[in-house]
Formats: C-alpha cells, structure tokens, sequence
C-alpha cells in the first residue's frame, strides 16, 4: 500500500476531532486519577462527578440507537423487550445467591472485557478507516493488544485489596508469580509490537495518530491496574477514559449517519446530531440520563420498606450489563450501516 506520508491525511472526523479523541481523552481520564490521588478528601466528589456527567450518561448513550425513533426501536425489539427482562431477573438472582459482593464481582470482570472489545473495535475502526497499518503479523499484533491488559488485570487480581467501590470483590486467585510472570510477557511482546511500529511509522504505513491510540491503549491498562494499587483509583481512571471515548464515538456515528440532513423517519436524533449543535445532542443525552437515574432513585426510595433486594442495585447494574450486551451486538463493524455511517467501507 502506498505511504500514508505521502497521501492527504485521512481523519476519523476531523484533525481536531481524532486528536481530541486521541491524545485529550487519555490524558483527561490520567489527569482526573492524578487529582483523585493527589488530593483524596475529594476522591468522592471525583467519582460522583465522573458517574454523573460520563458514566450514567455513556449508558444512555447506548439507547441513541435504540429508542430515539420508531424505526430503531421496531429494529431492535429483542434487545429493549425480552433482552432487559432476562438481565434484571439475572442481576436479582445473582444478589439472591452472593449478595452485592456477587455483582461487584461480576462488574469488576465483566467490566474489564467490555472496555477492552470496545478499544479493539475503535482501534480496527481507526485503521480501516485511515488505511493505517501495524507493522509484523496480524495475529501477534492482536495477541499482544489482549496480552497487555490480560496481564494487568491478573496483576491487580494478585494483590491482597478485596474492596472495590466501598465493596467486597471476588479476584481470581492468581499467585503473585504467576502474574509477575504473566506482565514480563506481556512486556517483552509490547517491545517487540514497539519496535516493529516504529518502522511503520518511518515508512509511512502507520498513522501517527493511530499509533498514538494504540499507545494509550496500553498505558492507560498499565496505570490503571498495575501503577496504581488500589482497585478503585485505577477504575476511577480506565472508567473515564472508556465513557469519554464511548460519548465521542457514538456521536461520532450519528454525526455521519445523519451528514446529509434531518430525516423524517429519525427526525429528533437526525436534528441534534446535525453539524455544529453537538452541545445541544450533549445536553438531550445529559438530560434524558438525569430523567432515568433520578426516577430510579426515586422508585428505590419508594419501595425500600417493600423489598429485601435493593432494587437500585438491580436496576443500576441491570442497565450496565443490558448495556454491555446491547454494544457487543450493535456495534460490530462486520455490520454494514455501522461501517456505512462510519464510512470505511
């Protein structure tokens, strides 16, 4: 294939888009974990924001594609009707059975493997759509983007914190050993994957951008759960580098989707996510997440006295693990309008 270097820039969106999206959002989710270590009499009000303007809302963000418009919602009726009433009456057995520690449990690792996918498939987005290729084997390539984190989450599985979030966690029982052994693979492979890149990057078939992407990918994993000890700071980290990146990406879709003006069949999602009113898309999404938290806190309020489960809970974590399987199945890029309003086809 011919040099990047020598062709015009090809841009996810846009030059101040993609380096936005790039280099801001993983220095962001670095910068908030820095003020929450450095200054831990606010860790609460950190984290309480980081839920409140990234996390419920990165959720929502899932339902722009499913229930803004009739036509979406006829398309996925599997996934809005029986798909939610399977995951709550999971999620409510779950606590039945281990109690919080149980679904804490859940999320911990559930968690991991979803950000993990999710920054596979927007590194395959970014090389399809650039034509920028890593350099060696495809297969080693792809061994090493799951080693490194793999690696790292057996890494905080070997050390002895079992409280994540105020709760306690189930870890895998992994010796110390083994994990040390495990992150030393994972390095040497990194270091190979490194050396080739630089390569690519001399000789032009690896965008620069695209390189820097895969970097993040890697040091965000190694800050958050090897650099950083406790389990909930290193969270508190990768957590806002996935829901800020979720955020920009999906409006990144609907912007294309709907380039060439509002249609009548999605018309409020078509309108707001039209060129230049993205703060007007930003606070519909805020403000249908505050009408959804807010009623499920309030419902919680109301049956606290009704119910020995704590159906906020059951409806949080509901909402998380819907979510989780909503996106592996929505955002494929195998799919044709999703490589279609992506344009990498």
């Amino acid at each position: 294939m011919p040099a990047i270097a020598a062709t015009a820039p090809i841009y996810m969106r846009s030059r101040r888009f993609d380096r936005l999206f790039v280099l801001g959002i993983p220095l962001l989710a670095l910068a908030v974990g820095a003020l929450a270590l450095g200054f831990p009499q606010y860790f609460v009000l950190i984290i309480s924001l980081d839920l409140a303007l990234l996390g419920y809302h990165h959720v929502i963000s899932t339902y722009t594609r499913l229930l803004f418009d009739l036509k979406s919602a006829r398309q996925h009726w599997a996934l809005l009707l029986p798909l939610p009433v399977a995951v709550f009456a999971g999620v409510y057995l779950l606590i039945v059975w281990g109690g919080l520690a149980a679904v804490a449990t859940l999320y911990m690792h559930w968690q991991w493997y979803h950000y993990t996918r999710q920054s596979e498939g927007i590194n395959k987005a970014y090389g399809m759509k650039t034509r920028s290729v890593q350099a060696g084997n495809a297969g080693f390539n792809r061994v090493t983007f799951y080693l490194v984190p793999a690696a790292a989450f057996l890494m905080m599985s070997a050390r002895p914190d079992a409280t994540f979030l105020s709760m306690e966690v189930w870890k895998l029982p992994v010796p110390q050993w083994l994990a040390l052994a495990s992150l030393a693979a994972a390095l040497c492979c990194l270091a190979w994957w490194l050396a080739a890149q630089l390569r690519a990057l001399r000789d032009g078939t690896l965008g620069r951008l695209h390189f820097a992407y895969l970097c993040s990918h890697y040091l965000i994993y190694l800050v958050s759960y090897v650099a950083i000890h406790d389990i909930t700071s290193g969270w508190l980290i990768i957590n806002v580098w996935h829901n800020a990146q979720y955020i920009a990406f999906v409006w990144l879709f609907n912007s294309n989707q709907f380039k060439g003006g509002v249609t009548p069949e999605q018309r409020v999602l078509s309108w707001l996510s039209q060129e230049g009113r993205w703060p007007l898309y930003l606070m519909a999404c805020l403000a249908l997440t505050g009408v959804v938290y807010r009623s499920i806190d309030m419902s919680n309020a109301y049956f606290a006295n009704y119910t020995l489960v704590p159906l906020v809970v059951i409806a949080y974590q509901g909402i998380n693990f819907h979510h989780y399987i909503v996106d592996s199945i929505i955002w494929k890029l195998r799919k044709r309008d999703v490589q279609s309003a992506l344009k990498i086809v």
